[in-house]
């Protein structure tokens, strides 16, 4: 079977960690890197140290694009024109206008066009919605994501890195997967840093026909990420780290019920190898709709948060 061709633009701690280990496991894939800050290396695979070069000699189907926020568009688009297949980290563009722009060449072209969320593909989610009946059944959600502050606030600004650019693609997909999706009253709070115009943390409170949602999102805080269902009589606790689950380690749900507390156990799984894998397949198959839609949901919604 012919394999499938991956060039990878950037070389982040994160994609050392576990994206890379995630595609290694991935049967028919090979993949090369274009790395700026380190050298050539054949035994790690990095082939190129300039994006544009690597974009113009690489035999690649597909582009993934794991650089920082403000690049993401300028090489999304370079990379759709010259005929490749894309996926990009979260945020794909820092604009609905942008991510339609981007849409517009995939689709003329017959292109893959997706985003790298990553978190909701861990079979967790499977299992709390079997405890929830359905998302039909659902009627509040509640997410916490916070984390230390590790980047200087000018750092974060200049590379359009700031709360609600790295975290609204997490509140918009919730939005999508569990919720009608039609917001009938929409609030966003924001704290800046001192001095610089970027959102330290946000909130977001949507409501639904049937459901609420509300969302907690910051920088600079004590480490929480869950989520937490409710029913009319259930409340399903998610994992901590809910929005980075490892991929080793069994988890644990909580679920309430009728005053009491059980632990339910979930099977190790390992969300990344299934994004890449669930994407490869469509790439093969030209199944390319889901996730235009997908896109264009999260855009939109995303643009909601960015105008309060």
């Amino acid at each position: 079977m012919k394999k499938t061709e991956l060039l990878i633009l950037g070389y982040s701690s994160f994609l050392k960690r576990r994206v890379i280990p995630a595609i290694k496991k991935i049967k028919n894939i090979e993949y090369c890197i274009c790395s700026k800050s380190n050298k050539i290396n054949l035994k790690e695979k990095i082939l190129f140290k300039d994006y544009d070069k690597a974009l113009s000699k690489a035999t690649a189907s597909i582009v993934y694009i794991s650089l920082i926020n403000s690049l993401h568009y300028k090489y999304a688009k370079k990379a759709l024109t010259k005929g490749f297949n894309v996926i990009v980290d979260k945020p794909i563009t820092t604009s609905l206008h942008e991510t339609k722009k981007l849409l517009s060449i995939a689709k003329k072209k017959g292109l893959l066009l997706s985003e790298a969320n990553l978190y909701n593909y861990h079979n967790v989610f499977d299992k709390m919605i079997r405890l929830c009946e359905g998302t039909k059944n659902i009627s509040h959600i509640q997410s916490n994501f916070n984390v230390p502050l590790v980047k200087n606030p000018k750092k974060i600004f200049n590379i359009e890195g700031d709360c609600v650019m790295d975290m609204s693609p997490y509140a918009a997909s919730i939005i999508r997967l569990f919720t009608d999706r039609k917001i009938k009253k929409l609030q966003v709070f924001k704290e800046y840093f001192k001095k610089v115009n970027a959102v330290k943390v946000f909130y977001i409170l949507a409501r639904f026909k049937k459901c609420t949602y509300f969302g907690s999102f910051g920088f600079d805080r004590e480490y929480v990420s869950q989520i937490t269902f409710f029913t009319k009589n259930k409340i399903i606790l998610s994992p901590n780290r809910i929005f980075a689950l490892p991929p080793n380690k069994n988890l644990s749900i909580l679920l309430k019920k009728n005053n009491k507390i059980k632990k339910l156990i979930v099977k190790k799984d390992d969300c990344i190898y299934n994004f890449f894998n669930k994407v490869i397949y469509a790439f093969k198959n030209k199944n390319f709709k889901g996730y235009y839609n997908k896109l264009l949901d999260d855009a939109k919604i995303r643009e909601k948060i960015n105008l309060f």
